[in-house]
């Protein structure tokens, strides 16, 4: 038997690091101490989270303010928590899988992705006398909508990405105004970043092996950073191996960069991202132009599954081993010393002596590169299992 590794990492403004691990998640202070879950598996001095998740968990948010936490699952359940006490103020189920969760500036309302190209919008609570309604549709793409974000500052803008290779720009909420479009991808866009600091910008990743910088009012393409010319040693020496081309992994015996996910660190004025199967962050600092500057390449034990941002510090959640030898480590925490990065002891110790639940056998995550691939479909039957 082995742990479970944590699939998704979220973090509040109010200090809360939320570890996702298949259908339930652990919520933890600054320090890494639990104080709710969803788990039977925690002290009983825990907060037990009720109306809890069934099946996989896909996507987590918190609200700007931290109040909110919601989670979407596998079988379409939409749970949205108040931190308070971490009681379910609302649960409900949604028409089509969703693929990315964010609340609205003013936490009034969650706004939700589909694997159908559409993004929906739900109050956030409910009056007594008020009537549970169909989520209303705001805006919609021809293709899968990877991933969803609000813009900082005003006017508001909800940005959306695509399995197209696109980046829409709306106006929130009158989300039928379309403000630009940034085109330049070449590959699905996975992930998007905004931040406090640069409201009128954002940066994207992909599964072409680039982070992009853009104006989000004009749409126009402001810089690109290939991840190739940094990251293509760690084949070389073989730090990173090529997958087997199979059903699940299509073309994986290849040298690839897919970005899972960009985050913004505030105090920094930095963006970091991960990217699959490299045991590496990339940070970038943003400076004036604007532009992506000081690109570094942080080494770390094993390849990154999702990464967040807590204050000043990168909490890094790890892909599962991939063999008996591998630490079973589930994360680490990295903060700035001396105008570097480096591991955060304490934190990470305290993160990695968390229970999650013990399973027969680590399975592999899932390759971005195979719903990334427009010729997707589902798996034969003789594989479902």
């Amino acid at each position: 038997m082995v742990r479970a590794s944590i699939t998704l990492v979220e973090t509040s403004s109010q200090g809360h690091i939320a570890l996702v691990f298949d259908a339930n998640f652990h919520i933890t202070d600054s320090t890494g101490k639990i104080v709710a879950s969803t788990s039977d598996d925690v002290d009983a001095s825990v907060a037990k989270i009720g109306g809890a998740n069934k099946d996989r968990i896909i996507t987590v948010a918190f609200s700007q303010d931290g109040s909110l936490f919601a989670t979407c699952n596998n079988e379409k359940t939409v749970t949205i928590y108040n931190t308070a006490d971490w009681t379910a103020v609302r649960s409900l189920i949604i028409a089509k899988r969703a693929t990315a969760i964010t609340f609205d500036p003013s936490g009034a309302y969650l706004l939700i992705a589909d694997k159908f190209g559409e993004v929906h919008r739900t109050p956030t609570a409910l009056s007594a006398d008020e009537v549970a309604s169909k989520p209303e549709l705001l805006l919609g793409h021809v293709s899968i909508v990877c991933d969803v974000k609000m813009s900082y500052g005003s006017p508001s803008y909800v940005l959306t990405c695509d399995r197209d290779e696109k980046l829409r720009v709306s106006k929130y909420p009158n989300a039928y105004n379309i403000q630009s479009f940034g085109l330049g991808h070449t590959e699905f866009v996975t992930t998007i970043a905004t931040a406090q600091f640069a409201p009128n910008n954002a940066v994207t990743g992909s599964g072409d092996g680039t982070l992009r910088l853009w104006d989000i009012s004009s749409g126009q393409l402001v810089q690109t950073v290939d991840l190739q010319e940094l990251l293509e040693p760690y084949y070389t020496d073989g730090r990173v191996l090529m997958g087997v081309s199979n059903f699940e992994d299509r073309n994986a015996a290849t040298q690839r960069y897919g970005v899972l996910r960009v985050r913004s660190i505030e105090g920094q004025r930095m963006f970091v991202a991960a990217v699959e199967r490299f045991p590496v962050v990339v940070v970038l600092s943003f400076g004036e132009g604007p532009a992506l500057a000081n690109v570094r390449v942080v080494d770390v034990a094993r390849p990154v599954a999702d990464v967040a941002v807590l204050g000043d510090r990168i909490v890094a959640a790890y892909a599962p081993p991939s063999g008996e030898t591998d630490s079973d480590d589930l994360a680490v925490v990295l903060e700035p010393t001396n105008g570097d990065l480096a591991t955060d002891v304490t934190l990470s110790a305290a993160l990695n002596a968390l229970s999650t639940q013990q399973i027969e056998a680590a399975a592999p995550a899932p390759s971005i590169y195979v719903w990334g691939n427009k010729m997707y479909m589902d798996p034969p039957k003789d594989d479902e299992d």
